[in-house]
């Protein structure tokens, strides 16, 4: 939860103090299958993110329900480079760990590069992010995302997209949500 507050604390301050036509909030809720167990979860993110001295400042907050109990929760803060259509960023993260069990969380960094285009009302994405471990014990994932953004009006836009992973972390999710730019 202290993660959370840090974070949301970060990107709040941040859009305040530079407000910008990249400045947005996003909720998404994804369904979510481990492609190991067969484990199903639902991944509920918040996103929000700010353009600032020349970078796209993002935070997301995830936290994953499972459908036989227990939770998992995530927060990451990433600096990204606009080339083009092409974000290059990496940033850091935080994992609680399994039902935030003593011991089970870790910090890991995190690279990526994300592109987009649009056309008319809709913006197609998508993009690869990896996790850089400091400890060999802690879980690899390297996720691969695809998606779309359909604008319902100039601030609200309805977003579908797809994502797996790889690595120890194997999962395979859908998910909706909605997206209010500033």
């Amino acid at each position: 939860m202290k993660h959370t507050i840090i974070a949301a604390s970060l990107v709040a301050c941040a859009g305040l103090s530079q407000a910008a036509a990249g400045d947005y909030a996003s909720v998404q809720v994804d369904h979510v299958k481990d492609s190991k167990s067969g484990a199903v979860s639902t991944a509920q993110y918040f996103r929000a993110g700010t353009a600032a001295y020349g970078l796209n400042l993002d935070a997301q907050v995830r936290t994953a329900v499972f459908s036989k109990g227990g939770m998992l929760n995530s927060v990451e803060l990433t600096a990204g480079k606009g080339l083009g259509p092409i974000n290059v960023f990496g940033g850091l993260g935080h994992d609680n760990g399994f039902n935030g069990a003593k011991g089970g969380s870790y910090d890991y960094g995190l690279v990526g590069v994300s592109a987009g285009y649009g056309i008319g009302k809709a913006y197609g994405f998508g993009g690869v992010k990896t996790r850089l471990n400091w400890e060999a014990s802690n879980p690899r994932q390297t996720v691969a995302f695809a998606g779309v953004s359909y604008a319902l009006t100039k601030s609200l836009s309805v977003d579908a997209d797809w994502s797996k992973s790889y690595g120890n972390i194997k999962e395979d999710a859908l998910g909706l949500g909605m997206r209010v730019s500033f």
